[in-house]
């Protein structure tokens, strides 16, 4: 009631205007070009309560040879967790939260795995292919229960043809070939790219070799709209020394990924349409012995997942009402997870895989949806947004709502705020993992959370700063624990969890010899404390992220020195390597990068020559658990484009 008689105040100034008739408004120019970017930055999932851009086109390096999860590494409310080098595997979380409560959307479509979050990240894009990285907050339905981080692959205004090598420390190499090309007088614009990565190895199991294709092509027509198709496919193989137990140093996995989406996007009159289909599957191979199988059997996996979502807007006096409609089929044939399959039913790979043949005894399939009704409205200072409904699943229908406000009062000041309520459905892992020192709970029911924000920025020239606190109240949060380090991990609930923090960053940008400046801050709190339990997750947070990060591009921007140095504060207990439980200790991360580039060699494009050192003090530190990361690691390489 507060949040709305606030709302209420704050519109009166602007009801008069807003309530002219729609006809003597200024139509906005390139309509169906603005859906699009709307729609590429999530706009059309579900119900949401705010976006903030991350990361920017302007903000990737030009020449690099980092992930995408290294370079969300500088934001303050995102937790990056790796178990390897160059992001082998990384957890991504918001603002305290776990993995599996993070969405993650490719163009704003939803492409979360149902099995397992640590498998949800693992997107067939390579950094240089991004136009940008939102993070999407108060996102109804029944994943997300955090937010979402939605990655943007470029729409390229022009042609181009492009290469990315680059060699480094333990024989480390990648490749990348990207191009775009614009047909039917620029209506038609076609995207693609394909990338091998690979490396010893910074010690023993920790080799890893990953490949990616990925295409997109887009039409814009004034008549039909807006249709965007993409598809990509992705294979990992890595050594997972220890990744979910130190007592096996040898543990191996490799997956295969294919995903697709089309998506159809009208404005017509006072009508607007958004509706999209995807498909996402992913095959899986964990060996918890490397190459031996007689000693414990590997874990084969198959997930099928399939998503839909329509939405109708219709624009009138009093703003844009929207109906919204999601729904969602996962589907996993396993050998341990989800429910015997009935003697005589045994199931065959539906899809012949080298290295995923395998008889299957488990399958599970889940139905799930959400219906929401959306109002936004705007004048020229304030916005507001309201959103209303239900999802659905088989753990039976929950309400889901949220209310935001937006209010711009002069030039260059911005204040926010909102509260949502959210869910997630445990993970098939969640529910079913039975393997040596891992025991699911079958009984798991969905989390829930109700979370308050706000935010204020300001920007003026070169400057901007901008400060967001939170406030998350969960319940039934899962997590995997154990009593000591000799116990056996077990999924279980907490009844309550509170979460609070707030972020700040502050920039400064320009155009000469000191291009960029950048200051961050961010921290968080729970008022629940893991009580002598070993918490793998939700008790396991950041606390504590202070960063800074500098860009000189001296002689007219031909050289480019990038630094950005981070110090991680962790909460937590970990089971060390000897058997001892030993508590996180804050480190500090030192990365660089300089480049050459040159438009004279290369006629019609650019060569660019780099030089890129990772944790170049060589920090000893741990992510997650007793897993060591790499110490200082030097690549070099070079950009041509043409």
């Amino acid at each position: 009631m507060l949040f709305a008689a606030c709302c209420l105040v704050a519109a009166l100034p602007c009801l008069a205007q807003n309530l002219e008739p729609r006809e003597q408004r200024k139509p906005e120019k390139d309509t169906i070009r603005t859906t699009v970017i709307a729609a590429d930055k999530g706009a059309g999932m579900r119900s949401l309560m705010t976006q903030e851009a991350l990361i920017s086109r302007a903000d990737l390096p030009e020449g690099h040879a980092r992930t995408t999860e290294q370079l969300l590494r500088m934001m303050p409310a995102i937790d990056i967790r790796e178990r390897g080098g160059k992001s082998v595997q990384t957890d991504i979380c918001i603002r305290g939260g776990s993995f599996d409560q993070t969405m993650v959307q490719l163009n704003g479509i939803d492409f979360t795995d149902a099995r397992t979050g640590h498998q949800s990240h693992s997107l067939p894009v390579d950094a240089d292919l991004l136009s940008g990285i939102d993070l999407v907050e108060g996102i109804g339905g029944n994943t997300g229960l955090t937010g979402a981080v939605n990655m943007r692959t470029l729409r390229s205004e022009r042609d181009f043809l492009r290469g990315n090598f680059t060699w480094g420390s333990h024989r480390y190499f990648y490749g990348n070939l990207s191009g775009a090309k614009r047909l039917s007088g620029e209506r038609l614009t076609l995207l693609g790219a394909g990338s091998y990565r690979r490396s010893a190895g910074y010690q023993p199991g920790t080799d890893f070799a990953n490949w990616n294709t990925y295409a997109r092509a887009t039409y814009i027509t004034p008549k039909s709209g807006t249709i965007d198709a993409q598809a990509g496919w992705q294979k990992r193989d890595f050594g997972a020394a220890g990744f979910y137990s130190l007592a096996f140093p040898d543990q191996y996995e490799k997956t295969s990924t294919a995903l697709g989406s089309i998506r159809w996007m009208k404005a017509s009159g006072r009508l607007t349409f958004d509706h999209w289909i995807a498909y996402r599957k992913n095959f899986d191979c964990f060996q918890l012995i490397r190459g031996d199988e007689s000693r414990v059997p590997y874990n084969h996996h198959q997930t099928d997942n399939y998503g839909a979502h329509a939405a109708v807007g219709y624009n009138w006096a009093a703003g844009t009402t929207t109906v919204v409609a999601n729904y969602a089929s996962n589907v996993i044939l396993s050998t341990v997870l989800g429910d015997p399959i009935a003697e005589g039913q045994i199931r065959e790979s539906r899809l012949q895989v080298k290295g995923y043949d395998r008889t299957y005894t488990k399958y599970k399939v889940r139905h799930t949806g959400d219906a929401f009704l959306r109002h936004e409205w705007s004048c020229r200072t304030l916005g507001m947004q309201v959103s209303a409904g239900a999802a659905f699943s088989p753990y039976g229908t929950a309400p889901l709502w949220n209310a935001h406000l937006d209010w711009r009062p002069v030039r260059g000041w911005h204040f926010d705020a909102g509260v949502a309520q959210s869910m997630r459905l445990p993970t098939f892992t969640d529910l079913y993992y039975n393997a040596p020192g891992h025991k699911g709970n079958p009984n798991l029911q969905p989390e829930r959370a109700l979370t308050g924000r706000a935010g204020v920025s300001y920007a003026t020239g070169c400057f901007g700063v901008a400060l967001t606190g939170f406030y998350r109240h969960g319940d039934n949060v899962i997590d995997w624990v154990r009593e000591s380090a000799q116990s056996e991990w077990h999924s279980m609930q907490i009844t309550e969890l509170d979460t609070y923090g707030a972020d700040i960053k502050a920039e400064y940008r320009d155009e000469n010899l000191l291009h960029r400046a950048t200051l961050l801050y961010g921290f968080i709190r729970t008022g629940k404390e893991s009580a002598g339990l070993i918490s793998a997750y939700a008790l396991d947070y950041l606390r504590n992220k202070l960063g800074a990060a500098l860009d000189l591009r001296p002689f007219d921007g031909r050289i480019n020195l990038h630094l950005d140095g981070t110090l991680y504060d962790r909460i937590g207990n970990y089971s060390a390597a000897d058997g001892t439980t030993a508590a996180y200790r804050p480190y500090f991360l030192l990365n660089g990068n300089l480049s050459y580039v040159s438009k004279k060699w290369i006629r019609n494009g650019s060569l660019r020559i780099y030089l890129e050192a990772e944790n170049l003090t060589g920090t000893r530190y741990f992510d997650f658990g007793g897993l060591l990361m790499p110490g200082l690691w030097f690549n070099a390489g070079f950009v041509v484009e043409l």
